[in-house]
């Protein structure tokens, strides 16, 4: 697997073209996304981030599985690598108005969940290219430190293993149609950088050609020699961040005191994780969602800024409790909260993509109650491709007709 190679037309018309492509007077709209999630059925095992430490999924506690998270998806505890659910959030994501995903990737390597992550990640690449959706990748450099520990590589290696992701993230990414450019460049996030706070990472950037424009975190911008900042939901110190505290840190992410740097405008629903609850150890702060007025404010203030990409951060880490993604909590506020936004100019746009907003998931849900008959399997994919090409209206009508003869 892997991202489509193309031809060398498409790559010229592409590179030529794809920033007018992009033209537009709103900002692009990217939802960060964890490829981590893995469930008994699919994966043979619930997976770190399902149960943390001291938490056991096959538990059913008031009709839910006991996840360690504060919150429930809509659709249940999914795997990362079930195509149902890949193809089931891409589809609430387009029709929420979200362009693209911004993919945290741990790089290649066979150490701990990293191998699964990847393989987790080339599936998710295809159900974006299938809605036709844009994606660029977050780069957790943090995974070298690992490696060395783990003596999978030498110390000595480290800059050119970071050499070999990069070229790995050229030749099968990169290039690819649906990666995100500005001014021809891939775009490129790493998170930190941790491993290579000082100017490496931008010398492992120039080892491809074109080099991707470096996004890092607003402290490590100068340090680390980045293109670019881009923002996270600004918790420290295990106390309760107050909407004074981070609309100043989206200050400093959007109006720099130099000016030189370009910054990826964040939004965030709130901080709520749960790793005390979950491991026993301190949890980083917390940041209200004030039913929902959290999220609100931090995208306008991303709409007004002159960010040419909104990352959203997240859609689904749940351990954090930053997810977008539908849950029995927050139903799909945040989701309605963007068509707000994307559609604000286009009344009838907005009413049509609100009323077919809990398809995706009706779809997944009855993928998973009739897996086992066939014929009822192939009405669902006639459906599904329905959704993707935008026929609501029909697939609307079949799961209708399904679910009344489920």
């Amino acid at each position: 697997m892997g991202c489509l190679r193309l031809s060398w037309f498409t790559f010229v018309f592409l590179f030529v073209f794809s920033d007018a492509i992009w033209s537009q007077e709103r900002p692009i709209v990217l939802a960060h996304y964890m490829p981590w999630f893995q469930t008994k059925q699919m994966s043979g095992d619930w997976g770190w981030h399902w149960k943390l430490k001291n938490r056991n999924p096959e538990n059913l506690i008031n009709g839910k599985r006991d996840i360690a998270s504060h919150y429930y998806p809509l659709m249940g505890p999914y795997d990362s690598s079930d195509p149902d659910a890949l193809d089931c959030h891409v589809l609430l994501m387009k029709i929420s108005g979200i362009d693209g995903v911004i993919i945290d990737w741990y790089g290649i390597e066979e150490h701990w969940d990293y191998g699964v992550n990847h393989r987790n990640t080339l599936a998710m690449i295809q159900a974006i290219k299938k809605a036709k959706l844009k994606y660029a990748i977050c780069y957790e450099d943090q995974t070298v430190g690992h490696l060395i520990e783990a003596k999978k590589i030498e110390d000595v290696d480290g800059i050119e293993h970071g050499k070999k992701v990069i070229q790995y993230l050229a030749k099968n990414c990169f290039a690819d149609a649906n990666y995100l450019r500005l001014d021809g460049r891939p775009v490129l996030l790493v998170f930190g950088p941790q491993f290579f706070p000082g100017g490496e990472m931008k010398e492992i950037c120039a080892s491809v050609k074109p080099s991707p424009l470096f996004y890092a975190l607003p402290h490590l911008v100068s340090q680390a020699n980045a293109d670019g900042a881009f923002g996270w939901p600004p918790v420290s110190g295990g106390v309760e961040i107050t909407p004074e505290v981070w609309d100043a840190y989206l200050d400093r992410l959007y109006r720099p005191q130099d000016g030189s740097i370009s910054a990826i405008a964040t939004v965030f629903p709130q901080f709520h994780d749960y790793y005390q609850e979950g491991e026993g150890r301190s949890s980083f702060g917390s940041i209200l969602s004030r039913r929902g007025r959290t999220f609100d404010a931090t995208i306008k203030r991303a709409w007004e800024s002159d960010s040419e990409i909104i990352q959203i951060a997240t859609w689904n880490d749940f351990g954090e409790g930053t997810m977008i993604e539908p849950t029995r909590e927050f139903g799909y506020q945040f989701l309605e909260s963007i068509q707000n936004r994307v559609f604000e100019d286009d009344a009838n746009k907005l009413n049509s993509v609100r009323s077919v907003l809990e398809l995706p998931i009706r779809l997944y849900k009855l993928q998973k109650r009739i897996a086992q008959n066939p014929t009822r399997v192939l009405e669902l994919k006639k459906v599904s491709k329905l959704l993707f090409s935008g026929q609501y209206e029909k697939a609307a009508e079949q799961i209708r007709r399904l679910e009344i003869s489920d």
